[in-house]
């Protein structure tokens, strides 16, 4: 009877954990699908597509993972804008989300200042980074 009850219990678990992966999936897809119904580039948004699955994991978003060609960002310039504008964009939406959960969940205040905290400390590194990338753009540019 117990086995049984495991076996149950992971099965249980391991489709839960992979509808959270193909949410990640389908979140990424309707974004491209968006774009590319907007008349976007497809060089664009496959690097908008890739800077946002890295921007949500660098939010925090366990569910995405960090992802960029580096060939592709290096020799294709609209790869590359794709995926600065997809990643700080993305990564500035996972920080909204997570403070809104934050807001509405009951944590105490020690809590909600840790999380305060860590979401300044990650405001400060995202501003380091957008200037970072702009100055490459430039650089791109000249």
């Amino acid at each position: 009877m117990k086995v049984k009850f495991q076996i149950i219990l992971l099965s249980i678990l391991g489709f839960l954990s992979g509808c959270a992966g193909l949410n990640a999936d389908r979140y990424l897809t309707n974004k491209q699908e968006y774009m590319m119904s907007q008349g976007n580039p497809p060089s664009y948004v496959a690097g908008y597509v890739d800077g946002c699955s890295s921007g949500r994991r660098l939010g925090g978003d366990k569910r995405f993972v960090y992802r960029k060609n580096g060939t592709r960002f290096d020799k294709e310039a609209l790869y590359a804008r794709g995926w600065e504008e997809g990643q700080i964009s993305c990564r500035n939406e996972a920080l909204a989300e997570d403070q809104v959960l934050s807001q509405r969940g009951s944590s105490s205040g020690l809590a909600r200042s840790a999380d305060q905290e860590r979401h300044r400390r990650l405001e400060l590194e995202e501003s380091e980074a957008e200037a970072q990338m702009r100055e490459m753009w430039e650089e791109m540019k000249k």
